[in-house]
């Protein structure tokens, strides 16, 4: 047990002290060790009991600091008599006199202390004494060592324990952010990690910007980054944060440097003027996330209880904010690129002709992920004839480079259909050559249709061609619906350009609508087309009676929601009644 108010009695240590009284028939033994400013008594028999209790003396009474200093045994019969121990307070307050100290070592072969005999009188010590002292601090210094090795032993494992940690948490780290490509897949990231790894109850990022509508002059503010599933109710009460010292977030990220709690009463402390009524959890970490030098947020870590940090949980912690910074940076990137790509899209995209026989409304939109974006478009062009021609397509590829391209099959399309008077399959056919000479060096899928008036008729011809495309979809103002998908559609343009094309032909009485798609609206993972088609034509059944713009809108709620996979154009249009 350990002495209070002293230092700790060692029971097997006690143990050698005894051995050395009981052998060579001293009242007093010790296992003395020396520290810097005292000696303590780890094993002791015989001492006074103030001393047992305390169980350490100063220097000042020491002579086993002889041993250690000289690295080898000190014997006196009488310390009386002795130059360097006559005057040493240990004579006349705990009657040593006689006294005979043997080397001790630990681990490291270092002679830390000694095994001693003490005598309160004269003693000439024999041989046999001598070499059972020696016998008896081997065995000591043996034990010590063991005891040493283990406690190395001890940090060493618990060194690797504490690496194999750190690097499973940064294999997490790298496993979980590396696939992230939205602010909100990191937040999300980086709470699975830091919970699963860490133990922390939450994690939550905070983003440096502007306030929302709140104009270019408003003062910077840190802005909860919702995960996918946000269970932290907490952080949206707190979504947005001043920029500023005011609070543990800002101030991490204002003054670069992580802040640690290891409670909320410490936190409160310091930040007294915020409410922290509903607060939950116990301990609490604010790092800065910083990227390149520059600061992008902050990362909040909470845990459920009280958890001081140690060092290695500051290391740890530290990394996962660095990955954190990185993948937030990355994700604000691919951010302002598909920004780019849809913008450019836009505007590659027509604003619609006026038409006094049909009412017309397209809508673009582009995939939820990061980078789909680029091949879809559609186009309507009035001919100096008077018919409407109208066209959605696709373009193989979802990056800038099938922007690039739509952009170019877009115009060249246009141009032959103001330019020329034939039929759609004519006309695409003449793509098809054009990219071949021109070096157009792509594919895509489209159908190409013609509206005209009829000879003494208050009804429309519908002429279309389809280059392997979702077949065109013709409603009538009763609601009936037809798929105009007649035969097999012709090949994709771009793979053979001498291509024979068809056209087919429909009526269209006053009141029908014709809806022109890309694959985006019906094709779903794990589906035939056929299931996707009829799941369209349910749509347009229940949604059909709407005006063109009203209609699209709720094509596009019901099937496609708001996290789109893939690019999604369409064009619909009504002959007026």
């Amino acid at each position: 047990m350990d002495a209070p108010g002293g230092s700790p009695a060692d029971p097997s240590l006690d143990r050698y002290a005894r051995l050395v009284s009981r052998v060579l028939g001293t009242p007093i033994a010790l296992v003395s060790l020396i520290e810097e400013g005292r000696q303590v008594f780890p094993g002791a028999c015989g001492l006074p009991t103030d001393v047992d209790v305390a169980r350490e003396t100063p220097l000042s009474h020491s002579f086993c600091q002889y041993v250690v200093a000289d690295r080898a045994p000190v014997v006196i019969a009488d310390a009386r008599l002795d130059e360097r121990l006559r005057s040493n307070p240990a004579i006349p307050e705990l009657g040593v006199i006689a006294y005979a100290g043997w080397p001790i070592t630990d681990h490291t072969g270092t002679i830390v202390g000694s095994l001693c005999a003490i005598d309160t009188e004269p003693r000439a010590w024999t041989s046999y004494d001598l070499e059972m002292l020696e016998d008896l601090a081997a065995a000591c210094s043996a034990e010590l060592a063991e005891r040493g090795l283990r406690g190395r032993a001890a940090v060493g494992e618990r060194a690797a324990q504490d690496l194999t940690h750190r690097s499973r948490v940064l294999l997490a780290l790298s496993e979980g952010l590396s696939g992230t490509t939205t602010m909100s897949d990191v937040a999300g990231a980086v709470e699975l990690i830091a919970v699963g790894q860490l133990g922390c109850l939450h994690a939550g990022i905070w983003l440096r910007g502007d306030e929302e509508g709140a104009g270019h002059d408003a003062p910077e503010v840190l802005t909860f980054v919702a995960p996918p599933t946000v269970t932290w109710e907490s952080a949206v009460r707190n979504a947005v944060l001043p920029y500023n010292d005011t609070n543990p977030m800002g101030g991490a990220a204002v003054h670069g440097q992580a802040e640690y709690f290891s409670d909320k009463d410490v936190q409160n402390a310091l930040y007294p003027h915020l409410d922290t009524v509903k607060q939950v959890g116990e301990a609490r970490s604010f790092q800065p996330l910083i990227s390149r030098g520059a600061v992008l947020g902050t990362l909040a870590l909470v845990w459920e209880s009280a958890h001081p940090l140690t060092e290695e949980d500051r290391v740890t912690i530290e990394a996962l904010a660095s990955y954190s910074a990185q993948a937030v940076q990355r994700a604000g990137l691919l951010q302002e690129r598909l920004d780019a790509l849809v913008t450019l899209q836009s505007a590659l995209l027509p604003a619609l002709p006026e038409s006094e026989c049909l009412e017309l409304a397209a809508r673009y939109r582009p995939a939820a992920s990061r980078d789909q974006v680029g091949g879809d478009w559609y186009d309507v062009v009035v001919t100096p004839s008077g018919a409407t021609s109208l066209m959605v397509g696709d373009v193989v590829g979802h990056d800038i480079a099938a922007a690039a391209v739509m952009g170019q099959l877009r115009t060249m399309l246009r141009t032959i259909a103001w330019t020329l008077g034939d039929g759609p399959a004519a006309q695409v056919q003449r793509l098809d050559r054009a990219m071949q000479d021109l070096a157009v060096d792509a594919m895509a899928t489209l159908v190409y249709a013609r509206v005209e008036a009829e000879d003494g008729s208050d009804g429309r011809t519908l002429h279309w061609t389809n280059a392997g495309h979702p077949p065109p979809l013709l409603v009538t103002s009763d609601g009936e619906v037809v798929f105009l998908d007649e035969g097999v559609p012709d090949l994709m343009v771009g793979v053979q350009p001498d291509t024979e094309r068809v056209d087919g032909t429909a009526r269209l009485p006053r009141g029908s609508t014709v809806l022109l798609y890309t694959d985006g609206l019906v094709e779903r993972r794990g589906e035939t087309i056929t299931d996707g088609l009829d799941r369209l034509a349910d749509a347009v059944r229940r949604h059909h009676a709407l005006g063109v713009d009203d209609f699209l809108d709720a094509l596009l709620g019901d099937l496609v929601g708001r996290h789109l996979a893939d690019d999604v154009a369409v064009l619909a249009v009504r002959l007026r009644v």
